[in-house]
């Protein structure tokens, strides 16, 4: 996901977030190992209400927004770190 609006990753009260990351699934067929991924999801009252995916370098950028912005970014500089060491980086 190249672009994340902003509403997606605006927390609101009544909702959770919870978090994991995942290798990608490469192409059918393909020998390469795609890069892994961080998988977040929004639940407000026991149901999903939104979900986003990043890349490493996506993640850099969505902390330095949320940062920029003066939200909490916690939970998305766990996924990022979570990331690297998963990468290997």
């Amino acid at each position: 996901m190249a672009s994340i609006p902003s509403f997606l990753n605006t927390r609101r009260v009544d909702e959770e977030l919870t978090w994991k990351v995942r290798p990608e699934a490469a192409g059918h067929g393909s020998r390469q190992k795609a890069p892994p991924k961080a998988y977040f999801y929004w639940k407000r009252g026991g149901r999903l209400a939104r979900s986003a995916e990043f890349t490493q370098s996506e993640l850099e950028v969505e902390v330095e927004r949320l940062s920029a912005a003066g939200e909490d970014p916690t939970q998305f500089v766990l996924a990022l770190k979570k990331l690297a060491l998963s990468r290997g980086s």
